[in-house]
């Protein structure tokens, strides 16, 4: 599966106006999340050098109040100049401290984290995303997961058309992660 992004900074922009009109045109508020983001690096394969993550993500839904959950995540180098499309995989694991002590056995050791709260709006296939991520400010992400990389273009063009939609500035786009963003600026 393939997980086509956009994603652009919110600077000087209303995230409450963005969320109106994204309502006007169809998307609906799905929940609202704390995302706090571990990642890893591995003692022989170093995840800078490959543009590869493996993050260990407690989500905590802010609309229910309900338990945290923990997911697992590998993502694969970026595809593309334009998106951050990657491939990913993500599966869901029983408890944080267990799974972290589980990947430090295995040699991989917590380097970063990202603490954000995320607003997550959806409409068909298409994920919106307001995030306030700690430390950066406000960003948008635009999601689609597609079947194949013949579907990769399409949906970037269609996740293109929603940004000028919404008057978010292409010169806002980037496609570091908050990872990047927040520890690497300079690449």
């Amino acid at each position: 599966m393939l997980e086509v992004e956009l994603k652009a900074s919110l600077v000087n922009l209303s995230t409450d106006q963005i969320r109106d009109s994204a309502e006007k045109i169809g998307f609906q508020v799905k929940k609202r999340l704390r995302e706090i983001d571990m990642y890893f690096n591995g003692n022989e394969r170093d995840f800078r050098d490959t543009d590869e993550a493996l993050r260990l993500r407690s989500c905590q839904d802010l609309s229910n109040g309900g338990p945290a959950q923990v997911f697992i995540t590998y993502k694969g180098p970026k595809q593309d100049k334009v998106s951050s499309t990657r491939t990913e995989f993500e599966t869901s694991v029983g408890e944080l401290f267990t799974m972290r002590k589980l990947l430090e056995a295995l040699g991989y050791q917590p380097m970063y984290s990202v603490d954000k709260t995320r607003t997550e709006l959806c409409s068909g296939q298409i994920t919106l995303c307001l995030d306030c991520v700690e430390g950066l400010g406000n960003y948008l992400e635009l999601e689609i997961l597609a079947e194949s990389e013949v579907q990769r273009d399409s949906a970037v063009q269609k996740l293109l058309s929603l940004l000028d939609l919404l008057q978010v500035p292409r010169d806002n786009m980037t496609r570091k992660s908050y990872l990047e963003l927040l520890y690497f600026p300079e690449r």
